[in-house]
């Protein structure tokens, strides 16, 4: 709520601050450094005893000293000014991780050099963008708990090219991040029941028989299936999958798994559910009143990490 009418007012007072939007007078600060308030110091200082002691070299180089500093301000505003963001996405991430927010931004007409994204100070980055070229900026914001989450104000600062002012500009994106629970390895529930029927959005089942290919690994794969000659050249991790096959599908059951935790109730479905994906298995869920036919594929594993995240939150 304090979130909210924080924003609302900075609207009010600061303009347009939400995506799509231009940086212009409205919506873009800038003020000395500290060393900026130390150059500005000296030249009161120089500026007072050229006064006092009427020495024309003084005065001039106080005034040449006075230009650089004034010129260094206009081109540390210019770095943001005119700057328009088109739009912010993000892909859904597990409790815990770190969500990339993908910023796209229209061409500029300048090089844009010395700029800083960020959600908080401590996943700051520096992107420069070259004139004439679409640009898409990667800003990482820091997850808490499952749930729909708000990275906050984006911030794009500058301080280039002498760093005697800073400029910045706090933006709303707008933006929701779905967060899934963690997943946390766990034997399968006591009275899982088996399910014989299947349905889904892939064709092939998973066993043991001929390799398929190679799919990206996700919390909650098997060790095992890990293809470590593909990390090993860089590729990142991938877990091996297998046409064959399956065996019958799994109704999963929030109220089997013992225990009074709910997160660690929801942390363990979300592992059974993607372990179960990955096997190319069958699974159902049993969620809150709410039944999830068993089935197999993207679609249908999305659609139960959907409601994971969001159990308990309407």
């Amino acid at each position: 709520m304090t979130s909210a009418i924080s924003r609302t007012f900075y609207r009010f007072v600061g303009g347009n601050t939400t995506i799509p939007v231009v940086l212009g007078l409205r919506n873009i600060y800038i003020l000395p450094t500290s060393y900026g308030m130390l150059y500005l110091t000296v030249l009161g200082a120089m500026l007072i005893g050229s006064i006092n002691y009427n020495n024309n070299l003084g005065f001039l180089l106080t005034f040449l000293l006075g230009s650089l500093g004034l010129t260094a301000m206009m081109h540390t505003y210019s770095m943001l000014y005119g700057l328009r963001l088109v739009s912010a996405t993000a892909m859904p991430v597990f409790a815990g991780e770190s969500a990339d927010v993908d910023l796209r931004v229209a061409d500029v007409e300048q090089p844009r050099t010395g700029l800083y994204w960020y959600f908080k100070a401590a996943d700051r980055i520096r992107a420069d963008l070259r004139p004439k070229q679409p640009a898409r900026v990667m800003v990482r914001a820091r997850t808490g708990h499952r749930g729909l989450f708000d990275p906050g104000w984006l911030r794009i600062a500058s301080d280039y090219p002498l760093g005697l002012f800073r400029a910045w500009a706090r933006i709303d994106t707008g933006l929701h991040c779905l967060v899934y629970p963690r997943p946390i390895s766990a034997a399968t529930p006591e009275g899982t029941t088996v399910s014989a029927h299947r349905n889904g959005d892939i064709g092939q089942t998973a066993g043991v028989e001929d390799f398929v290919g190679l799919s990206a690994y996700q919390p909650g794969d098997s060790p095992g299936r890990i293809h470590w000659q593909a990390y090993s050249r860089g590729r990142g991790l991938h877990t091996k999958t297998f046409a064959g096959q399956a065996g019958e599908g799994l109704m999963l059951d929030i109220d089997d798994i013992k225990g009074d935790d709910t997160e660690r109730k929801l942390s363990i479905l979300c592992f059974h559910i993607l372990q179960a994906y990955h096997q190319r298995r069958s699974y159902g869920m049993r969620l809150a009143g709410q039944t999830f036919p068993a089935a197999n594929g993207r679609v249908h594993r999305d659609r139960c990490l959907w409601a994971l995240a969001l159990y308990g939150n309407g």
